[in-house]
């Protein structure tokens, strides 16, 4: 044997700390594994993990350990067997989408989800693809729906963006099986700290990481969850379509989802405090909050979710005009005019000229998203600031 081949400084500067020191113990802290590549003792091994015989790791394109660490995280805080991570929620409802419309089955989804994935039904059907718009508190209305013709997947939102309806996840599910459908769900809303809703037979389970499970406003991401045979597809699609979500966005998910149940507790007693003030104010004209007794879905919203309804509040001003609108989110001092939810502070939206911007006038107008309509996403600041900024902005309308 000969001596060992002396490697340079500037050698071994280059290839210092690739691992853990042995004795390292368990971190407290998810390691973030910030690299694209992976190095292997032989071929052999490196070519049976490329063929999936064996776990590891390759490219980060193809997956990383710390967005793995989320990826079974989420699966089990959504009670499902395999979760798959996007960079953004719109990419992960966009996979799903072009998937089931591949199936040349129709698409039924709920009339007044998010603007973007309204947006993206609509341009896929002005592309080809069958896509039916219901309203998914009438069961029987989505019964025909999906009756019409052979139906791939049935789409809704467990609480929807910005109107706040709430959806039978049970019976949803129930009538797209029987119609040989699946049901999706985006569960952004309401995050797993208030409903999973897997175990009320939904097949996929999709989030927005970038609000409630993520929680501070400083990342993107997106998710589906469900039984692996039908995470497998978009586990393949993420990867040809290098939508995977990066180690150090995974990291900081991971982060800040460890606060997710202190934080929805605050937020949605927050919320409700809020929606109950407002629904006595003679500037405005209506509120929506599920945990209101006069919303349409009370009964099922405590039934869903127990006492905590949501950290989002919609109302609509009196004056239901696009310029009373614009002087109260002018008047905001503590409360951010953002065009997100989920966050720690306050923040609130101007639906008619942001998340549904892209949606037809009238047909905002017939959902009921109207020009005076506001968002508010409650964050964890205390109740009473909260309620004074949004009173001030008030007067000023």
């Amino acid at each position: 044997m000969g001596e060992a081949r002396r490697i340079h400084f500037g050698s071994r500067v280059v290839r210092a700390a690739r691992e853990l020191p042995a004795g390292a113990g368990i971190p407290n802290v998810l390691p973030l594994v910030q690299s694209v590549a992976f190095d292997y003792g032989s071929m052999r091994e490196q070519d049976a993990i490329f063929g999936k015989e064996r776990p590891g790791w390759v490219y980060g394109r193809y997956g990383t350990p710390t967005t793995a660490a989320l990826e079974h995280a989420l699966a089990a805080l959504d009670e499902v067997e395999e979760v798959v991570c996007f960079v953004s929620g719109m990419a992960a409802i966009a996979a799903l989408l072009d998937i089931a419309r591949e199936g040349r089955g129709r698409i039924v989804a709920q009339e007044d989800t998010y603007g973007s994935t309204r947006s993206l039904l609509e341009r896929l059907r002005a592309e080809g693809a069958d896509v039916a718009f219901v309203d998914p508190t009438d069961h029987r209305g989505v019964q025909r729906a999906l009756a019409e013709r052979d139906t791939t997947l049935l789409y809704v939102e467990a609480i929807s963006n910005p109107l706040l309806r709430v959806v039978d996840v049970a019976a949803l599910a129930e009538l797209a099986h029987r119609a040989g459908a699946r049901l999706a769900v985006d569960a952004t809303f309401a995050s797993p700290a208030l409903l999973r809703p897997a175990g009320l037979g939904a097949d996929l389970v999709l989030h927005s990481l970038t609000k409630y499970i993520n929680g501070h406003g400083d990342v993107m991401g997106g998710s589906v969850g469900g039984r692996r045979e039908q995470i497998s597809p978009l586990r393949d699609r993420v990867t040809s379509d290098g939508a995977y979500l990066p180690p150090h966005e995974a990291w900081l998910v991971v982060r800040g989802m460890r606060t997710l149940e202190l934080r929805m507790g605050r937020q949605c007693a927050n919320a409700l405090a809020l929606a109950t003030h407002l629904a006595a104010q003679p500037k405005v004209a209506r509120v929506i909050h599920p945990g209101l007794e006069s919303h349409p879905q009370h009964e099922l919203a405590r039934a869903q979710f127990g006492e905590r309804c949501g950290a989002v509040v919609t109302f609509a001003l009196r004056d239901d005009t696009r310029d009373a609108a614009y002087r109260f989110l002018d008047a905001l001092e503590l409360a951010a005019s953002a065009t997100t939810v989920g966050d720690l502070y306050t923040e609130v939206l101007h639906p008619a000229t942001s998340s549904h911007r892209m949606v037809a006038p009238a047909e905002r107008e017939r959902m009921g998203i109207t020009d005076g309509t506001v968002r508010v996403s409650v964050g964890i600041e205390d109740p009473y600031d909260i309620v004074a900024d949004l009173d001030a902005a008030l007067a000023r309308v």
